[in-house]
């Protein structure tokens, strides 16, 4: 958790925002209820724009769902920071902060009965952030592509 805070200020990029706003631990929901600001708001608003409105419609179209989609994500987002709605039970939030649960696997197994916010949560929740992550998982490859075996010629290879 304190590494949220202290990296809040620095979070630049939408998926960044938008994990910190979906984050079903107790804590961090905590904080973001009371520090959330508009920015954090737009950026889950590109998200939507990016992955929830179909290719192809028409401009009038587009804009008459995306305010519908908007104003759903938002009241069932009240419903997730408040535990109402569907996610009144405890073992939900028992589960969120077991450490053992990822938070796009808990929207996926507790916001169902969500229409925007399960697609979008558990899209953005499963994305890499930190760099840290990125290089955990590439570290098994690491074997492949050192210095000893870039030397190598052609035919010792």
């Amino acid at each position: 958790m304190l590494a949220w805070k202290a990296s809040r200020v620095d979070l630049l990029y939408d998926f960044d925002r938008a994990a910190f706003l979906f984050s079903p631990n107790r804590t961090v929901q905590e904080y973001v209820v009371k520090n959330y600001a508009q920015a954090d708001k737009d950026a889950a608003e590109r998200l939507i724009a990016k992955w929830l409105l179909p290719e192809g419609t028409l401009e009038t179209e587009r804009s008459r769902l995306m305010a519908s989609l908007v104003t759903t994500l938002w009241k069932e987002w009240g419903e997730f920071c408040n535990h109402t709605g569907g996610y009144e039970k405890e073992y939900m939030w028992i589960a969120a902060c077991d450490g053992k649960t990822p938070p796009h696997l808990w929207h996926s197994y507790f916001s169902g009965h969500t229409k925007v916010l399960q697609k979008l949560a558990c899209r953005v929740c499963s994305k890499v952030l930190g760099i840290g992550s990125a290089e955990r998982s590439w570290k098994k490859f690491k074997g492949n592509l050192s210095a000893e075996r870039s030397k190598l010629s052609p035919k010792k290879a």
